[in-house]
């Protein structure tokens, strides 16, 4: 896991959970105008000639009516097709493909294109961005090549428009409340809990009455229960605050456009040096559009972040969870403590001079020392981008000619910069019959030598470059033929010694050959043939090549005669596309066509006198490895009807994902494992539909929108290297994104029912515990008895916008919906057992006494392996419908804000997350181990000049 850059991630994604817009798929403002141009691979087309399936967000009327700061998950709920903020379709899943996105590899990412290159999101503002169209289809994304294998997230950022100077600013000040926060059983409850566990397991109690009623009632230093999620170490919210200002300008021959951010947010801890816990981001991107002379004209883009994420030493969130309320108390007062003590006459770190640091031989270090006496650490971040296109215009050397080129460098960078402050604990003796403190154990020492220590180093560097001939021309008004012919790479290297070892020298390379040919008859019948030959680096010499070709059609039903005139059609448009995209980013590493050897030990010779290293197999070479391929055929319709109110999107999808990239161990005897090649030989299928709907009507001073989007997909593994000796252990034949595990038939009642049932094999068994189904009958639970539990992707999910306009206020509503998923709880708030901290779940234990009512298994002293297993015991739905985002604006009439020297001013109040409806929406909010999820409020202006 990439933590630095994740760090930057998160902050930034935080505070943009979901974004929105008016209008979500081109299907709304088809039509509507005869040469409106949607951004595509590598140019732009009118929308009646496109013939992929492509969704393009209304970014103009998201501006006006949803305040975003960050781009984070703008696409999720609102985008049709979209799942989370990089999914598309859900296709992909489970796939371990190369990470190019910067978002982690695996889970079917998209391919994010930023101003024509691959580029990554980190610090990217909501007001920096155009447009962004997604590619959803291989006909629309082949042209990105490998790459693009599950499509494609096209963003173009805002430039300057001639003779329109222009001058914004924005102001966004807003809180986060934590949804929910775990809840933890006290001392003395713990206690009491403890001792049944252990009663359970045939030991005796470990903690007496007489100690838990100390704990219940006596003093809190001595008997400490310590409430780490109370007021005592959290704040009730945090605070945030975000400001843009925007510039731009020039004429025919020059233009600009700078856009500078500054975000700066708190935290929700509440003491020591955690106090002054603080993000801050600051960003600036500017470019510029030169005219060299009438056929040249060239564009350079510069942008640069700097981060900075100040926090504490340790994990306060993760110690919260699992550190029992009983086992120290974390500060020690002095006024109870006997002043002639030598720790503390001679005390070199106390906290506000009250206390010393409490602490065992158990806890030398914990988060709430550090955040006093431990110091401080830094995250810093820094990320520059930079890119170059230069445009040549041969139109007046060769009809409808032009030629492209693109070059950019991207480099991020980050790295922990900390204070290691030394610090003493002190485990107190306490008076036998007094609370007073009469001797103090010292652990550690108090140094602090100020010196500032760089740790876990991160980088990541991106060149890509591109080069194109296009060709674009129309004949007699009606036949309009264009061609692309393109070059294209990207070259991606990282290197994190911090976390996960990253020494990544080889680098992700990306080199392909683009191809389109198309065809337009009088905007009404399109052929479009795109196609790419990609080159892998990763493949033997001689196999690196393959070609990926596509094809597209659409027909344009509302322009012929017979629907020229039908009231209730004004648009009407059909699409039928499909194609092969090969791809090598499902192959996990290089050289797989080699041999190759490891070390494995020494060897003894010359009667044990003399040694050797060893060496084995750990594969050996296939020079036939070639591709996965993603195999599609998408069937697609768009619609406006009842004078263009009402509109309609629909696309049904077919994937085949085949040559998938594995190790067939199940194919060759075991003695070989070390022997056997790499090979394509795993194949998953996908298919699904999607579906758009939206109204839009203005009525006096009303103004009416509503969409929703739907999306529907199911995968299937068809080919899966397994061998078990149960038909319903095999994979092949389940969903891609399948969970196995044991399928629960209740709770122990009895130990004559444990005798009466099968053997269990996961440890001891007692009443309480519980029960699993033999599903092979053979009189022995064990994993032959797993079965298919569930879908960790929902299948069917979707999104809901509502906005509502009057004179001069906008009501927007966004809300996202997921169904016929299912969850576990399986974190340690759930699975209670051996010296884990109890919660608030222990009290619906399994007791003899609470046999008929409990709901949750008999809780046990030592490790259970038997309860704590995935089973669907612990599974629960998590289906859901959230309200995402809400926003109330108000735009003050032009007259008012030209008295004060604006051209446009606006006001808006938003909240973010607000309430979701939920069958176990209790289990969905709370976060354990990490900080909680928030429901965010704030209020803001934008004025324009």
């Amino acid at each position: 896991m990439r933590i630095v850059p994740y760090i930057l991630l998160l902050a930034c994604f935080g505070f943009a959970n979901t974004a929105s817009a008016q209008v979500d798929t081109v299907l709304v403002d088809a039509g509507s105008q005869d040469n409106q141009e949607v951004s595509v691979a590598f140019g732009k087309k009118n929308k009646d000639e496109i013939t992929g399936a492509v969704a393009v967000p209304n970014i103009k009327a998201a501006v006006s009516s949803d305040y975003n700061i960050f781009l984070g998950s703008f696409l999720t709920a609102r985008t049709l097709g979209m799942i989370g903020s990089n999914n598309i379709r859900g296709l992909g899943i489970g796939l371990e493909v190369a990470d190019l996105t910067g978002s982690g590899p695996g889970s079917g990412n998209a391919l994010y294109i930023v101003d024509g290159l691959p580029r990554d999101l980190e610090g990217l503002r909501f007001s920096e961005i155009e447009s962004i169209t997604v590619l959803k289809d291989v006909n629309a994304a082949v042209l990105y090549g490998s790459a693009a294998v599950n499509g494609v997230i096209q963003i173009t950022t805002k430039r300057g428009a001639a003779n329109k100077p222009m001058a914004s600013v924005s102001v966004n000040r807003g809180v986060s409340i934590p949804q929910a926060l775990p809840k933890y059983l006290n001392s003395a409850d713990y206690m009491e809990w403890y001792n049944r566990a252990r009663q359970s397991d045939g030991q005796t109690h470990q903690f007496s009455d007489e100690m838990i009623a100390n704990y219940r009632n006596g003093n809190p230093y001595r008997y400490p229960s310590v409430d780490y999620y109370s007021s005592d170490y959290l704040r009730p919210n945090k605070v945030y605050t975000d400001v843009i200002t925007e510039f731009s300008g020039g004429d025919e021959n020059a233009r600009f456009y700078t856009n500078l951010g500054w975000n700066s947010a708190g935290g929700l801890l509440d003491f020591g040096e955690a106090a002054n816990s603080r993000f801050n981001l600051f960003n600036v991107r500017g470019n510029v559009d030169l005219k060299v002379n009438p056929w040249i004209n060239t564009a350079i883009d510069a942008a640069a972040i700097f981060a900075q994420d100040r926090g504490i030493r340790g994990n306060f969130w993760s110690a919260a969870a699992n550190t029992r309320p009983y086992e120290f108390a974390p500060l020690l007062p002095f006024d109870l403590i006997d002043p002639e003590l030598p720790q503390l006459t001679g005390r070199k770190n106390d906290v506000e001079g009250k206390y010393l640091l409490g602490g065992t031989t158990n806890f030398l270090t914990n988060p709430i020392a550090d955040s006093y006496s431990g110091g401080a650490v830094d995250g810093i971040f820094r990320k520059f981008t930079f890119n170059n296109r230069i445009n040549f215009d041969l139109d007046q050397f060769i009809k409808g000619f032009s030629f492209h080129t693109n070059i950019s460098f991207d480099y991020f960078t980050g790295y922990g910069q900390t204070v290691f402050n030394e610090y003493s604990v002190y485990t107190p003796t306490w008076h036998a019959t007094e609370d007073r403190i009469t001797a103090l154990t010292q652990h550690g020492q108090d140094v602090r030598p100020g010196t500032q220590v760089v740790s876990n180093p991160y980088f990541r560097r991106r060149i890509g470059f591109s080069g194109l001939f296009n060709y674009d021309r129309l004949f007699d008004d009606k036949h309009r033929i264009s061609g692309k012919l393109i070059a294209f790479g990207s070259v991606f290297k990282e290197r994190d010694n911090a976390f996960d070892g990253i020494d990544n020298l080889q680098g992700f390379k990306q080199a392909h050959l683009g191809l389109q040919l198309s065809y337009a008859y009088d905007s009404k019948y399109v052929i479009d043939f795109s196609s790419a030959a990609v080159n892998s680096i990763k493949l033997a010499p001689g196999n690196r090549i393959g070609f990926s070709p596509t094809l597209g059609v659409a027909w344009v039903a509302s322009s012929e005669d017979f629907l020229a005139d039908n009231p209730v059609i004004d648009y009407l448009k059909l699409r039928l596309s499909g194609g092969v995209l090969k791809s090598d980013m499902q192959i996990g590493g290089f050289f797989y066509y080699d041999h190759r050897y490891s070390g494995s030990g020494n060897y003894t010779w010359y009667e044990g006198s003399r040694s050797r290293a060893s060496t084995v197999s750990s594969w050996l070479g296939n020079t036939g490895l070639g591709y996965s391929g993603r195999n599609e055929v998408n069937l697609g319709l768009e619609a406006l009807m009842f004078d263009k109110s009402f509109g309609v999107e629909a696309n049904v999808f077919y994937d085949y994902y085949n040559k998938l990239v594995v190790r067939p161990g199940t194919q060759f005897p075991s003695f070989y494992t070390d022997f056997i090649s790499y090979q394509n030989f795993e194949a998953d299928r996908y298919a699904g539909a999607e579906l758009g709907l939206s109204y839009n009507r203005q009525i006096g001073d009303w103004r009416v929108f509503t969409g929703v989007n739907m999306l529907y997909v199911t995968s299937r593994r068809m080919i899966v290297d397994e061998a078990y000796d149960f038909d319903y252990l095999n994979r092949k034949g389940q969903p891609k994104d399948a969970t196995f595990g044991l399928e629960a038939l209740g709770l122990f009642q009895s130990q004559q029912e444990i005798d009466d049932s099968p053997i269990q094999t996961f440890g001891t068994v007692r009443p309480g515990d519980i029960k699993y189904k033999d599903q092979n009958g053979d009189g022995i639970i064990n994993s032959n008895d797993e079965v298919y539990l569930r879908r960790y992707q929902a299948p069917l999910s979707g999104g809901l916008q509502l906005n509502i306009g009057y004179k001069n206020f906008n009501l927007f509503m966004l809300g996202e919906a997921r169904f016929g998923v299912d969850n576990f709880r399986e974190s340690s708030y759930f699975w209670l057992d051996g010296q884990k901290k109890y919660s608030e779940i222990a009290l619906n234990s399994w007791t003899p006494e609470t046999a008929q009512t409990a709901t949750h298994p008999r809780l046990s002293s030592v490790t259970n392996s038997n309860n704590h297993r995935r089973s669907t015991y612990w599974m629960y739905s998590d289906d859901f419908f959230q309200m995402r985002r809400m926003q109330l604006t108000y735009d003050f009439e032009k007259d008012f804000a030209g008295k004060l020297g604006m051209s446009n001013l606006r006001i808006f109040a938003n909240a973010t997350d607000l309430f979701q409806f939920a069958p176990n929406k209790e289990i969905r909010k709370v976060r354990i181990g990490a900080e909680p999820n928030y429901h965010s409020f704030s209020l803001g202006l934008t004025a324009d000049f």
